[in-house]
């Protein structure tokens, strides 16, 4: 049987989260479910990882070939996120770690996306609708949702420059972080 997927980042200062641990849990199900031939050389670590702006996920390899990461945008915990959503996602990642991307595997072909490979592997393991639902939720949620992100971050920001010190001081020492981590969860 092959390492269940682990919730944790290798250096990270943020504490592992109730989402970490479903992620995990979801992408050994779709192991399970989809991707059982694939065989796992290494540990696979996933969790949400940077709010990229156009990026979903990424798999990305450590340099002694020991562990692979997916991270996952937290964008994506936004409650209006349909679970389709992070099948896909990790659905896809996963295509590229048996494909030899972001993996100890060899590489099947030169560049990730190549003739359509991700596509290609999708629907031949029964996953190629959830490219589909993807494209569709990415051209019609996605944008609104960045800019709902982008608006709190924005006044977060805002709020803090504009916030009186008790002491006189101009400036402050802020952990951004929990700060925005406050204002998504809406505190």
């Amino acid at each position: 049987m092959q390492a269940l997927t682990r919730a944790t980042w290798k250096g990270s200062a943020l504490p592992l989260t109730e989402a970490d641990r479903r992620l995990a849990h979801l992408v050994d199900d779709l192991w399970a479910g989809y991707f059982a031939d694939v065989p796992r050389p290494n540990d696979l670590v996933v969790g949400f990882a940077f709010p990229w702006k156009w990026r979903l996920a990424r798999i990305r390899m450590a340099l002694d070939e020991q562990w692979s990461e997916i991270g996952v945008n937290p964008l994506l915990r936004h409650p209006a996120v349909p679970h389709d959503i992070y099948i896909a996602v990790l659905a896809h990642e996963i295509v590229h770690y048996a494909q030899g991307f972001g993996s100890p595997l060899p590489r099947q072909q030169r560049h990730a996306h190549a003739h359509g490979a991700v596509d290609h592997e999708l629907a031949r393991r029964g996953l190629g609708h959830t490219e589909e639902v993807l494209a569709t939720w990415g051209e019609h949620v996605w944008p609104h949702l960045r800019a709902e992100a982008f608006t709190q971050h924005r006044a977060t920001r805002r709020a803090f420059r504009q916030a009186p010190l008790q002491d006189g001081r101009k400036y402050a020492i802020v952990d951004v972080k929990a700060v925005q981590t406050i204002a998504w969860q809406g505190r």
